[in-house]
């Protein structure tokens, strides 16, 4: 019944009041629900913002599984994708669509790949004895599970190297060559998308596909009717990564393993492959000095603008070596790839990686930014698109009929004009925006002091301590403590630890997994956290009764994509400032902002320690697009509050 009226389920007679215990008519929910079933009926591009508490993960499944479309859900993080696939659906199969089947698809590194995990067992290297204490668990698992999906195995640490080595790859993937096909875990996944209504993925893999596509290389996600891309806020810098290229050291480094790891199983038969050893032995040297050459033209900066005047002569030189040497591989290889699988995969590998160097190093595609990322271990050369709205319209609105695009965040000062442009929405579109059900003058208060120093100013950590002390202490923890920067964040921590008489939890301590179940369980505690912590965490009750935020979460000037799209934006007239930097702090602020509450039991404070709010035009449009909280100006009303 394509045309059925979503009261039908979201109505205060409907499926959903009679089958769920406590369910609350939510105009919001319903309206959101006749919006998705008329974007899918007619066709038509919907751009939706939808306040936390609407209920928008029910009303999109409920609008797509009613079209009779086949349907891929698209989501931010693998967390919310697996809460549906174990929580929503699961419900709505036993309740409202019993012949329904829903099916979870995650990029390829999530699953066990059974060749790879068989040759590194026979063999095996670790990177620490941790890891190697993990590897009978990990055996234990691999015989038993029907998925291959690392995410049944919660015990796996975030950082776990050995994962990298037996998980699923598409440059070391075998594809119809392979003596496990018949038994491989990701090709079963596939396989069951095909035949599913409904398919569940991440923008990762969802972005990946596009680019697979793009590139006339097959495709990655079966064919479908519609997409709904939930978190959509997020969008514009996946895409930036997948349509781009990258370079990465380590992967040069999996490459060189797998190469050598052939050479050996050959024992000496034949002359051409021994001959490659000492190739390999080069690259190995260029993947230890490359870092190195980078690091002297770097400074400070982990992140920066590939300036090949800059990074001179000697860098450019081992690039080429690099690619010679890639070459060489590819041309070794070659008359053996017929007969060898995994040596047509080394030499596929090597041909992209050696296409992929000699790309960056020559810098000729001008709507590319070329950049360089350091990691203490590592380092990785990278060509992103400077912006990606022709990309979006050419790949997602041009060939998939139905598109809603949904979050929490896309919308700046009740506009979606800085959304709708980066990512090229149609002009035939259709917008709202629905207001969270939660009553956020009732429930929380916005706290911005009266007089504070500036962010730049050179007392503003020190005030930024005392202030936030004093606040702590009245909401006796419960707090998540928002940084937009490490140095910040660890100089708090620093001068806060010994003061404040409550648990302190800092990220990178352990997992984020581990670090978040510490943190609701131990209700007082305080976590110091950065970057991932912004979005996609979930903390309601007592245990989240304070956000405090250092300051408005501006992106660095000088990082090198957010650089050249502000140089892209001013060199077509606009501001870099007010069309780029601001509209994108106003979303992330957005974000961070929104981990205070999450139910209608909530109740709590949101401290921003930004004066700018106060003393810059711009302020008012942050004010403008948050919650309508009730403002204060002053601590003497928070313990009050909070114990009311």
């Amino acid at each position: 019944m394509p045309n059925a009226d979503m009261a039908r389920y979201f109505g205060s007679e409907g499926i959903l009041a009679r089958k769920l215990p406590g369910f609350e008519l939510r105009s919001a929910q319903l309206e959101m629900a006749r919006a998705v079933s008329a974007c899918l009926r007619e066709e038509r591009p919907l751009l939706m913002e939808a306040g936390t508490g609407t209920g928008k993960t029910w009303a999109y499944l409920i609008a797509a599984i009613e079209s009779g479309k086949k349907v891929i859900v698209s989501t931010g993080t693998k967390t919310l994708q697996d809460q549906i696939l174990d929580q929503d659906i699961p419900f709505m199969k036993e309740h409202l669509f019993p012949r329904l089947k829903a099916v979870c698809l995650k990029g390829r590194k999530n699953y066990l790949c059974r060749r790879r995990f068989r040759e590194f067992a026979y063999q095996p290297t670790f990177w620490n004895p941790e890891e190697a204490g993990l590897f009978r668990k990990l055996q234990a698992w691999a015989s038993r599970t029907r998925t291959g999906d690392r995410s049944e195995a919660g015990w796996i640490p975030d950082h776990f190297h050995t994962w990298d080595e037996v998980s699923s790859s598409r440059e070391q993937c075998l594809g119809q060559d392979c003596a496990e096909l018949s038994r491989c875990f990701l090709m079963r996944a596939r396989a069951e998308a095909a035949q599913a209504g409904m398919v569940i993925v991440n923008h990762h893999l969802f972005v990946a596909d596009l680019a697979v596509r793009r590139s006339g290389y097959g495709e990655v996600l079966p064919e479908c009717q519609a997409v709904v891309l939930d978190e959509a806020h997020q969008l514009e810098d996946v895409i930036g990564a997948h349509f781009g290229l990258r370079f990465g050291l380590r992967t040069l480094g999996d490459l060189r393993r797998d190469l050598l790891r052939e050479i050996r199983k050959d024992a000496g038969k034949t002359g051409d492959l021994q001959g490659l050893q000492s190739t390999a032995q080069q690259l190995e040297v260029m993947e230890r000095l490359l870092p190195v050459q980078l690091r002297k033209s770097a400074g400070q900066q982990t992140r920066f603008r590939l300036d090949l005047e800059k990074a001179g002569t000697a860098f450019a030189t081992t690039c080429r070596t690099i690619i010679d040497a890639l070459k060489h591989v590819a041309s070794a290889l070659s008359p053996f790839k017929e007969e060898r699988p995994a040596l047509e995969s080394c030499h596929r590998w090597s041909l992209e990686l050696a296409q992929c160097l000699q790309c960056i190093l020559e810098q000729k595609d001008a709507s590319l930014v070329y950049w360089v990322e350091l990691t203490p271990q590592s380092a990785s050369l990278h060509a992103t698109p400077i912006e990606v709205s022709g990309i979006v319209h050419e790949q997602l609105f041009a060939r998939i009929p139905s598109v809603v695009m949904t979050s929490a965040t896309l919308s700046v000062g009740g506009s979606f004009d800085y959304f709708r442009s980066a990512l090229g929405i149609p002009d035939d579109r259709r917008e709202m925006i629905l207001e969270s059900p939660f009553s956020y003058e009732d429930q929380a208060l916005l706290y911005i002091p009266a007089r504070f120093p500036l962010p730049h100013e050179p007392t503003f950590c020190s005030a930024l301590v005392e202030e936030s002390l004093k606040i702590l202490l009245k909401t006796r923890g419960r707090a998540l403590f928002l940084f937009t920067s490490y140095r910040n964040l660890h100089e708090c921590y620093r001068q806060l630890r010994d003061r404040l008489p409550y648990p302190l939890l800092v990220q990178g301590q352990k997992a984020k997994r581990a670090l978040l179940a510490e943190f609701r369980e131990k209700v007082d505690s305080v976590l110091f956290a950065t970057s991932s912590f912004w979005q996609g965490i979930d903390v309601p009750g007592e245990a989240l009764s304070c956000l405090l935020i250092d300051k408005l979460p501006f992106e660095a000037p000088d990082d090198p994509i957010t650089a050249a799209r502000m140089e892209w934006t001013a060199s077509r007239g606009g501001s870099s400032f007010y069309q780029y930097q601001v509209p994108r702090a106003v979303i992330q602020l957005k974000q961070g902002v929104g981990r205070l509450i999450r139910s209608s039991h909530d109740r709590g404070i949101v401290a921003i320690m930004d004066m700018r709010l106060r003393a810059k035009s711009y302020g008012r449009l942050f004010i403008q697009s948050l919650p309508e909280f009730r403002m204060i100006d002053s601590t003497d009303a928070v313990e009050k509050f909070l114990e009311a």
